[in-house]
């Protein structure tokens, strides 16, 4: 049964992502960009000067509030990885599904759940009820440029194989794309 604080992290995650992207508007190339891209851009290509980067940093403690330093636009290269640095979007990822998943997987840790094989998680793979209910709330939370079809149809690959865990899927939706 799906729990909508879980929902709504994941969704909040992707909000950030577009507070960040905001952030960055002192850079007209990013207006246009879309949230895939963005996430993916180089922080040293989009913020190439002090100037620019201390905007950033300022306008990221307004909205969303996080406290970023210069050595965090150095530290991590992508604005995707800086975010995950402040919410990690795996675990975001992984709660949401754990709450969708079947049989005794909605409870438990959530490391459990990441060790748990997928054929017990989600019984009958992409085919089954439980994963096409939960490929379609996905769908409903993370944006369509960032869940592309043909990541679905990969992600879909690894729910049908036995010999994978929970952890697999995970990092490939996590991965955007």
């Amino acid at each position: 049964m799906e729990r909508s604080i879980e929902k709504t992290n994941l969704a909040r995650w992707f909000n950030y992502l577009h507070a960040l992207q905001f952030a960055c508007s002192i850079n007209t190339s990013v207006q246009t960009m879309t949230l895939l891209a963005f996430a993916n851009a180089k922080i040293a290509t989009i913020l190439p000067s002090n100037n620019e980067q201390n905007q950033f940093i300022l306008n990221v403690k307004a909205s969303p509030g996080f406290d970023v330093s210069t050595a965090d636009l150095t530290n991590f290269s992508t604005f995707e990885a800086l975010l995950d640095h402040f919410s990690p979007l795996p675990t975001y990822v992984a709660a949401y599904l754990q709450t969708l998943s079947a049989g005794a997987y909605p409870g438990g840790s959530l490391a459990d759940f990441l060790n748990a094989s997928i054929s017990g998680a989600f019984p009958g793979g992409s085919a089954g009820s439980a994963w096409k209910t939960a490929l379609g709330l996905l769908t409903s939370v993370i944006p369509g440029v960032c869940f592309s079809q043909t990541l679905q149809t990969a992600v879909a690959a690894t729910v049908d194989d036995p010999t994978k865990k929970m952890s697999d899927p995970v990092n490939q939706i996590s991965a955007l794309g």
